[in-house]
């Protein structure tokens, strides 16, 4: 453990908390920000212009994952600072590219390959089930049904691969970008403590994403209106998640 300035301990590879905690990230990042609500509102607005403006680039548009936790890293500096000072500076969205840019980048990138690595696998494995439906269907008419059956398990376990390694990703990932804004971290440790901080907490992980989720498909459901809050609720818990497996007081 290491004694920051502001008389915290800052806890290197990070704690194991309660299953509850999963959605206690869910209130800390509601509390956190609903004095704020309107300039957090704003700021979920801004970043998804910005996000649609890149998608429609072209050739850039596939890069959306290599910059968006430079974008994250400043969303943490914007946390830091409201804690430390009550006042949400919007300028500090793009801090990333000032400091920290090259291991923001690298975090990017790493999510990047990996998420060419799951496309390449749910189309190995689903593809080679799809082409298997599409010679039975051309060598003797209908596929039978325990083809249909085997290619159906095939595309399932195409689905479940993909998902397994987008989650490593995110475990790699998440907690990567708060501890290169916020402890000056190199990319390679602080992707290794993300990666143990996620370990140790795998159940409140899960526990928060499914929650987190069914709020966003709620508040999805009024025309999208309630992601004007969602959105940003849920930008905040990169720093609400962090706050509470890294920082003991």
């Amino acid at each position: 453990m290491v004694l920051d300035k502001a008389g915290e301990t800052f806890i290197p590879g990070g704690q194991a908390v309660p299953a509850g905690e999963g959605v206690n990230w869910i209130t800390q990042a509601w509390n956190f920000m609903k004095p704020k609500l309107g300039m957090w509102v704003v700021l979920g607005i801004v970043l998804f212009v910005i996000l649609m403006i890149v998608s429609f680039i072209p050739f850039l548009n596939i890069l959306t994952a290599v910059i968006m936790p430079i974008f994250v890293g400043g969303i943490i500096a914007i946390c830091e600072k409201q804690r430390m000072t009550g006042e949400v500076d919007l300028g500090l969205l793009f801090s990333g590219f000032q400091k920290n840019l090259g291991s923001l980048l690298g975090v990017g990138a790493i999510m990047f390959g990996i998420m060419i690595l799951a496309i390449i696998v749910m189309f190995v494995v689903g593809g080679s089930a799809m082409l298997a439906m599409a010679v039975g269907s051309q060598a003797g008419g209908d596929p039978s049904m325990a083809m249909a059956g085997a290619s159906g398990g095939m595309m399932f376990l195409a689905f479940l691969l993909m998902m397994v390694i987008y989650l490593v990703g995110y475990a790699l990932t998440w907690f990567a970008p708060a501890l290169i804004v916020v402890h000056n971290l190199p990319l390679g440790q602080a992707v290794s403590m993300s990666l143990s901080a996620v370990k140790k907490n795998i159940v409140s992980g899960l526990l928060f994403f499914l929650v987190m989720g069914i709020i966003m498909f709620i508040s999805a459901l009024p025309f999208g209106l309630g992601l004007l809050i969602t959105m940003p609720l849920f930008l905040a818990t990169y720093y609400t998640t962090y706050r509470s497996l890294f920082i003991a007081k």
